[in-house]
């Protein structure tokens, strides 16, 4: 089998189209999981342009009756809508002619399967998943900030204002690095603004750096009892630094769910960038939204999502979905091209679930 025959065969067999539409690559694999893909998994959509019509329901209680009269007709609604419009984003990308030629030598020595497999891992890594980065990207964005930055080639740069209710995300009110500040105080009142709006805390995440700060700060170690005490009961100070199993012990006594923490980078031709931001503490809310995902031999519920990631149709195609193809050319250098593009936007439909404390120093 020669490079042509081979790209051929997987081009109508469909290995193109598994890898594009498998819809467990949202969610990354060990040890890169992408943690936003659990609050705004995928969902194919067929149009690119639409509106959301966001329904919630809510538990409304029951009037007290007689027994043979009709029952009470209620209305337990709470509806909103959003125009929703969207993007397009694309990677192309080169399997190098020393990589190539690894590939020629496989299929000269009858190793075809060997040959599929190393190039079906390449388009996966290389086009597949920078299209799903992008999109945790995107996420992240859109919950810390309730703006999306889209930035292309050309100088090309658009940035998409998303709901933003106000007290949602706010500042620190004191640098969580110095031992006079509480820490737990302002985390308690974003606690209790989410459940003076019908909301309970579901999930806290972080990243490590904003997490040692906590570990280090002196009223966190005092109220995780990490004091030294003189002879006249006189606190004259604190040891050590708080561990990640004191400070959650402490917040799930307050009823509050455990710190997750999140530190997952990806690259760009200039570095690389972290997916959350290094100075936000974020908190989000049980919304009692379910999505199945379909993984074809199995299917798991991801309970209390914010919304969904839309991903749409994408240019000369028709049906939603990522797309990749591939071509191998001959001419010196000797390489095979690859290209993979996306119709996407992240939708949030609860966006009073979310509050971020943000510039955490």
């Amino acid at each position: 089998m020669d490079l042509y025959t081979l790209v051929n065969s997987m081009r109508t067999d469909g290995t193109f189209q598994a890898i594009a539409l498998n819809p467990a690559a949202q969610f990354g694999r060990t040890p890169r999981n992408y943690l936003g893909a659990s609050l705004l998994p995928e969902k194919l959509v067929p149009d690119n342009a639409f509106r959301e019509e966001a329904i919630r329901f809510r538990t409304v209680v029951a009037n007290d009756g007689t027994r043979y009269s009709p029952v009470q007709l209620k209305k337990g609604e709470l509806t909103s809508s959003m125009l929703v419009e969207l993007a397009e984003s694309d990677i192309g990308r080169e399997f190098t002619s020393r990589d190539y030629d690894t590939l020629i030598s496989l299929l000269q020595t009858n190793q075809s399967m060997d040959a599929v497999v190393a190039l079906t891992n390449w388009l996966d890594t290389s086009i597949n998943l920078a299209l799903v980065e992008h999109n945790e990207k995107q996420r992240w964005q859109a919950i810390v900030d309730a703006l999306v930055v889209r930035v292309g080639d050309n100088g090309y740069s658009e940035n998409v204002a998303l709901s933003n209710p106000p007290g949602h995300r706010v500042a620190q009110t004191a640098p969580w690095s110095t031992d006079a500040t509480d820490v737990f105080e302002q985390i308690f009142t974003m606690a209790d603004f989410l459940a003076s709006k019908g909301f309970t805390v579901g999930r806290m995440i972080t990243s490590t750096t904003v997490l040692s700060k906590m570990m280090g700060n002196d009223q966190v170690k005092k109220r995780a009892g990490m004091v030294v005490v003189n002879t006249s009961g006189q606190i004259q100070g604190t040891t050590g630094r708080a561990g990640k199993a004191d400070i959650n012990g402490l917040l799930q006594q307050d009823g509050l769910p455990a710190i997750e923490t999140y530190d997952l980078q990806y690259n760009t031709q200039l570095g690389s960038q972290y997916f959350l931001k290094r100075d936000v503490f974020v908190m989000v809310a049980t919304t009692g939204r379910d999505t199945t995902i379909d993984f074809g031999t199995s299917a798991k519920l991801f309970s209390d999502t914010l919304g969904y990631t839309a991903v749409g149709r994408p240019a000369g195609q028709n049906s939603a979905g990522r797309v990749i193809r591939a071509e191998p050319f001959a001419n010196k250098p000797p390489r095979v091209e690859a290209e993979g593009w996306q119709t996407s936007f992240p939708i949030i439909q609860e966006p009073e679930a979310i509050v971020v404390i943000t510039g955490i120093t």
